[in-house]
């Protein structure tokens, strides 16, 4: 039986496949707005066409989870069972939030992941980096207290984009200059720096008050410059901390 965990965001659809005791043996990162490619990445998992599965979803977006809920309906009849996870009110974790339905299911994973494999007596931030930037606050006994969002790289420069007459659209993905000489590097510095400022003054603010120096974890396709830029001390790059956070989880995890 192929045991697989998703993670559906709002521009990336990443499938991790598990192994023996719930590792994740291989990843793929996939447009949300192409299904055909869904197609491709599960015929290389599964050739025959008949294979049984169990998969664990974590969705932040609805309409794209209906098109991924026809496509796996339409795998093999009654071997096929999906587990979703559509807020952090599905997940199992200890939080301070007020309302936890509110709170998408993609954060309360990361975070339960990252405390899964920190000691207690340590607070803890975790920082995903995506369409939108989170960072969450924990406690040193491993409580969730909540976290701030902001607009990730991409989502800026659609948004200068979108919403002006003449800028044009900039991919940031690398630590450019911090200034230019002309609009494109100009608008380059201002989303990724931009950026960078506003996760560091988060991570600032939130660790005033907390017992002890906090450990970091960064995860999401951003979350490499990102944390390079960044540079704050305790800090680690995990990519797939969602899918970690979903195998934990999912009856791959035990061999189920």
């Amino acid at each position: 039986m192929l045991h697989i965990v998703a993670d559906l965001g709002n521009t990336r659809l990443k499938w991790g496949r598990l192994g023996a005791g719930g590792r994740l043996e291989e990843t793929v990162s996939l447009p949300v707005d192409d299904p055909s490619t869904w197609d491709r990445a599960w015929s290389r998992w599964d050739p025959s066409g008949d294979a049984a599965a169990t998969w664990a979803v974590a969705s932040v977006n609805p309409p794209v989870a209906e098109r991924l809920a026809t496509f796996l309906a339409d795998r093999p009849t009654g071997r096929t069972r999906v587990f979703w996870y559509r807020s952090a009110v599905d997940v199992p974790v200890r939080h301070g939030l007020e309302r936890l339905e509110s709170a998408g299911a993609d954060r309360a994973l990361a975070v339960s992941a990252a405390v899964n494999e920190h000691p207690r007596g340590r607070p803890g931030m975790v920082v995903l980096c995506g369409t939108a930037v989170t960072v969450e606050r924990v406690t040193p006994d491993g409580i969730w207290q909540g976290g701030a969002i902001a607009a990730g790289l991409n989502l800026t420069a659609r948004a200068l984009h979108m919403l002006t007459a003449q800028l044009p659209l900039v991919e940031p993905r690398e630590a450019p200059p911090a200034w230019g000489n002309a609009t494109l590097p100009a608008l380059e510095a201002g989303i990724f720096w931009g950026v960078v400022g506003a996760v560091r003054e988060l991570l600032t603010r939130q660790a005033v008050g907390l017992d002890g120096a906090p450990w970091v974890v960064w995860t999401g396709g951003d979350a490499e410059p990102l944390a390079r830029a960044v540079n704050w001390p305790d800090a680690r790059v995990v990519p797939d901390l969602v899918l970690r956070g979903l195998a934990g989880l999912s009856p791959g995890a035990t061999g189920g």
